[in-house]
């Protein structure tokens, strides 16, 4: 076998864990597809942006704030998801989740080979990395940020390395991107900011002034989006609002009480005993990167898979230097595994099994542990409810549950616009606020749903409006099954 062929069949480890990774991911997605709200609001935008050809300014999609000014932070992800759902419906977003996340985890892998760590560390950091970041694994425009962010780390690990600059300017177009991707590229001025006072604090002052001038530039590349400097003061002034923050499920901190905050406890403990053991000094840039991602994965939930990416980077050396120390042998091991395929080698047949399952699945073949195949599920939406509006549709303004504002604009937008959807950003404390006032039959409730003029309500039965619609001569019941109840004046 030559060795072109040989490179392009025998697959590396980095492959094995691009195929490993996409499998499970498919295993795992009707779950993934049905725990977040928002999946159905990425599918609507991105499809009236390919529709229209047309970024809109204003807001289309809610009665409450119709008209009002929008920054599309995550508009270039939106139209690649509502691309791949045109492909293959749920099955092309699940197609493109499974392929993000087989791909960063990849970049990953690779990236610490790159870095002198041998195949099967890398390996098994990568995917000890995938599990730990599982608890925010979800079909949305974060994933595109979160190969960005690995491929910024990535590139400044190479610099350090190599002080070569030329690696720094591969990330350029990456973040020109992820400008456009979504909101979380102001991640990017962070990391940067460590790497600089990472640089002084070791005192490599040249590299420090290369890492401000580099910072410098990517806030320069990141103005290239359609909005402009108004996308970072966007950004900026969510992340300043405590009560949306704190209102948002995935701003917060993990319940370790709960399995899927486990691993992350799990790598927080062995980076202290691998710190405690390890005898030589570890840089300040490395103890500022994990020590930072750690209290921002303690803080929010959501920064976890960020923090994975960053412990791999930190740890998976450490580790493979202590390894080896204890067990010399394993140096001629590791030795000859990346001997026997080179870093990356085997796409061919990566490519080769991807297409496999994907035309498995689209001949109607069920990977996922339910076998229910990717759906959105009446567990987490109220699907037989809109069935019933598409065939009995009600007029005037809805008022709707939160977590559903990205589904009912997936079923019914444009005929009918939602009370709010899970972009409180753009809704801003003051509506919010009177959603929470509302959904709760706090104190003027009714003049809540009496100001934006709504006229129908959407619910779960549960919810404590719906024992005051209920009682109310005002509203009747049109509809009830076991997740939803449809009130009308």
């Amino acid at each position: 076998m030559s060795n072109l062929l040989r490179r392009a069949l025998l697959p590396s480890l980095e492959i094995l864990l691009f195929l490993l990774v996409f499998y499970i991911s498919l295993f795992f997605m009707p779950d993934m597809l049905n725990s977040d709200g928002d999946l159905g609001r990425h599918l609507t935008v991105g499809n009236y942006i390919l529709d229209t050809r047309a970024i809109p300014a204003q807001d289309i999609f809610s009665h409450t704030r119709f008209g009002a000014p929008l920054v599309l932070h995550e508009w270039l992800s939106e139209v690649v998801y509502a691309l791949a759902y045109r492909a293959g419906g749920l099955n092309g977003v699940a197609w493109l989740t499974a392929l993000l996340l087989a791909t960063i985890y990849f970049v990953l892998a690779v990236g610490l080979r790159s870095l002198g760590v041998s195949a099967p560390i890398a390996f098994f950091a990568a995917l000890a990395a995938y599990f730990t970041g599982a608890i925010h694994h979800l079909p949305r425009p974060h994933l595109f940020s979160l190969l960005c962010f690995t491929l910024l780390l990535i590139f400044c690990e190479m610099f350090r390395h190599t002080n070569k600059w030329k690696w720094l300017a591969f990330f350029l177009p990456v973040m020109f991107l992820w400008a456009n991707f979504n909101g979380a590229f102001v991640l990017a001025f962070f990391m940067l900011g460590i790497y600089i006072v990472g640089a002084l604090l070791e005192h490599e002052t040249r590299r420090a002034m290369i890492f401000l001038a580099f910072l410098a530039v990517t806030f320069l590349v990141s103005l290239i989006n359609p909005f402009g400097v108004a996308l970072p003061q966007h950004v900026f002034g969510f992340m300043g609002n405590r009560f949306l923050v704190d209102n948002t499920v995935e701003y917060l901190s993990p319940n370790f009480h709960n399995i899927s905050a486990w691993l992350f406890a799990a790598w927080i403990l062995f980076s202290i005993v691998l710190f405690g053991r390890f005898t030589t000094r570890v840089g300040w840039t490395h103890l500022l990167l994990l020590g930072a991602w750690t209290a921002f994965g303690l803080y929010s939930a959501r920064n976890i898979p960020n923090y994975a990416q960053v412990a791999a980077i930190v740890t998976a050396p450490i580790a493979e230097t202590w390894l080896v120390a204890s067990l010399p042998a394993l140096r001629v091991r590791f030795d000859n595994l990346d001997a026997v395929a080179p870093i990356g080698a085997g796409w061919a047949t990566g490519v080769v099994v991807i297409v496999l399952l994907v035309g498995l699945q689209t001949s109607g073949v069920n990977f996922d542990a339910r076998g229910e195949g990717n759906v959105f599920t009446t567990r987490a939406f109220p699907v037989d409810a809109v069935d019933y509006l598409e065939k009995n549709p009600l007029q005037g303004n809805m008022f709707n549950e939160y977590t559903w504002g990205g589904y009912l604009e997936y079923r019914l937008f444009p005929r009918q616009r939602v009370f709010i959807d899970g972009d409180n950003d753009f809704f801003g404390e003051a509506l919010v606020r009177e959603y929470l006032d509302a959904i709760n039959a706090r104190a003027g409730w009714e003049e809540i749903l009496d100001k934006y003029k709504v006229t129908w309500v959407i619910v779960p039965p549960q919810r404590a409006l719906v024992k005051e619609l209920m009682r109310s001569a005002n509203w009747r019941e049109v509809y009830r099954d076991k997740g939803a109840v449809i009130f009308a004046r």
